[in-house]
């Protein structure tokens, strides 16, 4: 099939940024404390919520893929994981922030296997070992690459909304 690396591309950047989020709003939570006054507990909830709905999506989303087709499954659930982050960098309330966070979780869980889908039904052979290859340094180079970018952004854009820029990243 020709294109098949630019598809590749495509979902593997889409991949980076739904597992970037995990790790990404750690060093933002002071910041997001701070600005919407929240507690120690909705803080936790930011972080925590995303990897919990995100985790729970992946099973089902799997299947869904299977069935509606992995293409469909994936432009919707990445149109939904960047009004979920636009969502998230607007929140003017702790509460709406956690209930983004969440949405966020399913819609980056919802895209992330189509991934893994879309390699076994593009490549064969040696190229599927190649590219589940770059699969996984996508998941590895995203997860060490959040607190990294996190704090870069943090510190690129000064002020109490600061955090908002790292949440709504994806969108730009």
């Amino acid at each position: 099939m020709p294109g098949r690396w630019h598809a590749l591309t495509v979902s593997l950047v889409a991949a980076f940024m739904t597992l970037l989020d995990t790790s990404i709003v750690n060093v933002a939570l002071p910041s997001i404390e701070r600005d919407l006054g929240a507690s120690a507990t909705s803080a936790q909830w930011v972080v925590s919520g995303y990897a919990l709905a995100f985790g729970l999506a992946l099973v089902p989303a799997g299947r869904l893929g299977d069935t509606l087709g992995r293409r469909r499954m994936f432009l919707i659930a990445l149109s939904a994981f960047v009004a979920t982050s636009a969502l998230s960098g607007a929140a003017p309330t702790a509460r709406l922030l956690v209930a983004a966070r969440l949405l966020q979780g399913v819609a980056g869980g919802t895209l992330l296997p189509q991934n893994s889908g879309l390699i076994q039904e593009l490549f064969n052979g040696a190229e599927r070992g190649r590219a589940f290859g770059f699969l996984g340094a996508t998941v590895g180079l995203a997860t060490a690459a959040g607190p990294v970018i996190g704090g870069l952004l943090l510190a690129a854009s000064a002020g109490p909304d600061g955090w908002r820029w790292r949440c709504c990243i994806c969108c730009e």
